[in-house]
């Protein structure tokens, strides 16, 4: 719930700072970047699955052989596992490509933790990179890759 109000705070603190202005390319990622880590907190697939592109690959560096499918299954059968996930995002970085405005690419480091109480059964960190692609003014995730 804390991290419902913490993440609505950010979003309207930027959104009523950029009234003026249209939202950036940038800043569009960035939302859906927070909206994925709570559709993970929340063991919501449906809501995490729909910032991916329909041609998503991912996978650890080097091994990227999930697709979309694969990622929706890897999804259920953690949340089955893991009754509680805690997951913390530090330094998001998101660039538009230069040369192709309608490709950016992110990358952060990510602290994900699962459990069935209040103490992790098992944690990692990673280092997670991505590349977007705007999909008629919409920018969904097309590949990603962790170490």
């Amino acid at each position: 719930m804390w991290r419902r109000l913490i993440t609505a705070l950010i979003l309207l603190t930027g959104l009523a700072g950029g009234c003026a202005e249209p939202v950036g390319p940038q800043a569009l990622i960035r939302a859906n970047i927070m909206a994925m880590e709570t559709a993970l907190a929340d063991h919501s697939p449906l809501d995490f699955l729909e910032h991916l592109s329909e041609s998503f690959t991912g996978g650890r560096a080097g091994q990227e052989n999930m697709d979309r499918e694969a990622a929706s299954r890897m999804l259920g059968l953690y949340f089955l596992r893991y009754r509680n996930i805690d997951i913390l995002l530090s330094q998001v970085n998101v660039e538009i490509d230069p040369r192709e405005p309608a490709l950016a690419y992110s990358s952060a480091n990510v602290a994900l933790a699962g459990g069935e109480r209040l103490i992790p059964n098992s944690a990692g960190l990673y280092r997670v990179s991505g590349q977007w692609q705007n999909f008629d003014g919409d920018w969904k995730l097309v590949r990603l890759e962790w170490e």
